[in-house]
């Protein structure tokens, strides 16, 4: 357990703002650590707020000094209109009703469309213009989920970025919204909307503190089924701590319900966190209209399953229990078999069993391998065959809608490309949603996929995209990025601005690094708790690796991550600050000991530990970058950025970082931060903001990494 002391020393901080600087030494199981900037953490201060402020001020007048930001700007714009829209959050129902948010390349936020099928006309169901045409306010769509016969839509709005949201209920057929409107919630992130078979109720997760300034904000949320025709204040709570005693349930659990197709017979509830694993249980979806909620254990979090599909009485599952690359199992609803089920698909040994679905006709289900090459198989009559792709993909996704199978790829070149399955054929026809409207092919770039072997041997993907003809010379820049938490993978993408930091001349590098989930479950727990150090020095080995082959070096080397993957960044810059020329860090977790006393901090202590248990204490004072940083020491300049609406990450542990490694750097590299006043975590932007953040990161890179381009010039 931990005593904070407090001992006060008074000084001038170097912004002239007068605070009372206060040294906390705290006791951690015999331990003790002082913090020099605990009066960082209250927000609330005027004049640490000031100091912020100031902060910001500085921050600007250096990133405007950069010249080819706006050029970078530009570039964006001009892609972004050759491209002429951009789709996202695509939902097919089963009756081939379509939905999705589309921004026109003049607009900058997306709207609402709807098609009643794949040749109908496209319709625009709803305008942010005509939501509240009086207010300054930037509204966005971060989430929308139609029910099953299409009659209806949840639209879920955000305000300013705030991270809790509104939700308002569209009937399609006359594009009017329904009286009541649903708020302390955020759809987007915690359990979505699950419609009932009645097209008429669905579930949703309720916050009762829901604010960005309140501490407990995300505890003792409650599951909330909600029909049309009420008032949604009056809540009919159908999971939660406090009205389900009898389930072992903590504060910062989120206790979700599952409701896998129209014909279901079974609702799921899921006490989910921060784990890739949780419990559930079960209700025959009866009670959830009568309101008797008698939740019946199905599966445990020792079951490790990762997905799961309730087909009739059928249970079919992904899961990692004795196979660390995940095999596909079946059980029923009447023996719940977890331990001894049957297997359907073993684990292959080379290949990470990723996603899958069950139709009539057979289950599909896909693989990929160090997390960028997808495979794609259909077990049918005990058979189980390879599906011919038209061309090699990265990342292959599967979606069901009435007897279809739909197959989405991507690649790290390739936008996604939309496919239904043939039975006849068995093959793949193309399925065109949307006319191509975007002709660039990359093909002045090259993609390389790599291993580098880690400081113990294991050998960890790397992805590298680069302008054909690149000399390994060493005198290329490189941005490297990674994230290795949660166990979630970095999925190949063709987002342009990286692609775009490629065509300014520079290698874009992705280090698929232990504690993601490339490589399955044991690729995941290689970098969890006390073996989370393996991120950073996975990380560490692929930038020597690209400085040993002459692809770059020491100088020429910026790496950018945000939340969890602030660890990442934080701890390898302070670990081997000599490596790099520059790091950017996005609202990260950089101060892990004190990660408990934020927002998320209960949920988060489940993915890397807690400072109340001795050794996990130890394993997060490992992981600690605040407390890494060394004094009189050459860092690497850095770019720190944070929202002071963040309920993830909390925003004074940019803040303390920031400040600490401003006050140690011995270097010229300028230490940046900036702050937020109006976002959260990030989620989501707007197309003028997100082009923006986007270039002076980039900028800020190429300029610490020498690109001719991006100095400022001397005044």
């Amino acid at each position: 357990m931990k005593k904070p002391f407090i001992v006060l020393i008074a000084f001038i901080l170097q912004s002239c703002l007068n605070i009372e600087k206060e040294f906390v030494i705290d006791k951690y199981h015999g331990r003790k650590m002082k913090d020099y900037h605990r009066h960082l953490e209250d927000l609330e201060n005027t004049k640490v707020i000031n100091l912020v402020k100031n902060q910001n001020l500085k921050t600007e007048s250096i990133l405007s000094k950069i010249p080819s930001k706006k050029r970078l700007i530009n570039k964006l714009e001009i892609y972004d209109r050759k491209r002429s829209y951009v789709i996202s959050k695509l939902f097919i129902t089963a009756n081939n009703r379509i939905f999705y948010l589309k921004r026109n390349s003049g607009e900058n936020v997306s709207n609402l469309y709807y098609r009643k099928n794949l040749i109908d006309k496209e319709i625009k169901l709803f305008d942010l213009k005509d939501l509240d045409p009086q207010s300054n306010k930037e509204y966005q769509i971060n989430y929308i989920k139609p029910n099953w016969d299409g009659s209806k839509v949840v639209v879920n709005l955000i305000k300013d970025e705030d991270e809790y949201s509104k939700m308002i209920i569209l009937d399609v057929n006359t594009r009017k919204m329904l009286p009541h409107s649903i708020d302390h919630c955020k759809p987007n992130s915690v359990g979505g909307v699950q419609w009932l078979p009645n097209n008429n109720s669905f579930y949703y997760s309720y916050f009762p503190n829901a604010s960005e300034k309140n501490k407990n904000s995300n505890l003792n949320s409650k599951a909330i089924v909600y029909r049309l025709d009420t008032n949604p204040e009056n809540l009919n709570v159908v999971l939660s701590k406090e009205y389900n005693p009898d389930i072992s349930i903590k504060p910062e659990d989120f206790p979700i319900v599952e409701i896998t197709d129209t014909n279901a017979k079974y609702a799921v509830g899921v006490i989910s966190g921060s784990s890739p694993y949780d419990d559930s249980y079960y209700i025959p979806i009866d009670q959830l209209y009568q309101n008797k909620t008698k939740w019946i254990p199905l599966f445990k979090k020792t079951h490790r399953i990762k997905d799961y599909i309730v087909h009739g009485e059928n249970i079919f599952f992904l899961t990692a229990n004795n196979a660390p690359n995940f095999k596909i199992c079946k059980t029923s609803m009447d023996s719940k078999n977890f331990d001894d089920p049957e297997v359907l698909v073993p684990e292959k040994k080379e290949e990470i069993i990723k996603y899958f679905v069950v139709t009539k006709k057979g289950l599909f289900f896909t693989t990929v391998i160090n997390g960028v090459r997808a495979k794609l198989y259909r077990l049918h009559d005990g058979r189980q065959i390879e599906i011919l792709l038209p061309k090699p993909s990265a990342d292959i996704k599967l979606y069901t809608h009435g007897n279809n199978v739909m197959i989405a790829t991507k690649g790290w070149l390739s936008k996604t490309k939309r496919y239904l399955f043939n039975f006849e054929t068995e093959t793949l026809d193309e399925y065109n949603l949307f006319s191509d409207n975007n002709t660039d092919d990359f093909d002045d770039l090259v993609v390389e996929e790599l291993t580098v072997p880690s400081h113990d041997g294991k050998e960890v993907p790397l992805s590298l995209i680069y302008k054909k003809g690149t000399k390994k010379d060493g005198n290329t820049p490189v941005l490297i990025r990674g994230y290795g938490a949660y166990g979630v993978p970095m999925v190949p993408n063709p987002y342009y601005p990286f692609l775009l930091y490629a065509r300014e001349g520079g290698i874009y590098a992705v280090a698929h690094v232990r504690g993601g989930g490339e490589k399955g479950n044991a690729w995941y727990k290689g970098g969890h708790k006390a073996t989370k150090p393996n991120t950073w020095k996975d990380f560490i080995a692929c930038t020597e690796y690209l400085i040993d082959k002459k692809y770059t070096s020491k100088g020429k080397i910026a790496v950018w991550s945000g939340s969890a993957g602030g660890i990442l960044i934080g701890r390898a810059i302070t670990e081997r600050p000599d490596l790099f020329a520059a790091a950017i860090i996005d609202r990260g977790i950089l101060n892990t000991i004190r990660m408990e006393e934020g927002i998320n901090g209960a949920n988060s202590a489940k993915e890397f530990g807690t400072v109340n248990d001795s050794i996990e204490f130890k394993g997060l004072l490992e992981m600690d970058s605040y407390h890494h940083i060394k004094k009189n020491t050459h860092y690497p300049a850095t770019f720190i950025r944070t929202g002071m609406n963040d309920t993830r990450v909390s925003p004074w542990q940019s803040i303390k970082f920031a400040t600490r490694l401003q006050e140690a750097n011995s270097s010229d590299h300028p230490i940046l931060l900036k702050t937020e006043f109006d976002s959260g975590h990030g989620i989501q932007f707007s197309k003028n903001k997100e082009f923006n953040m986007i270039a002076e990161a980039i900028s800020f890179a190429l300029w610490q990494t020498s690109h001719p381009d991006y100095q400022p010039k001397e005044e």
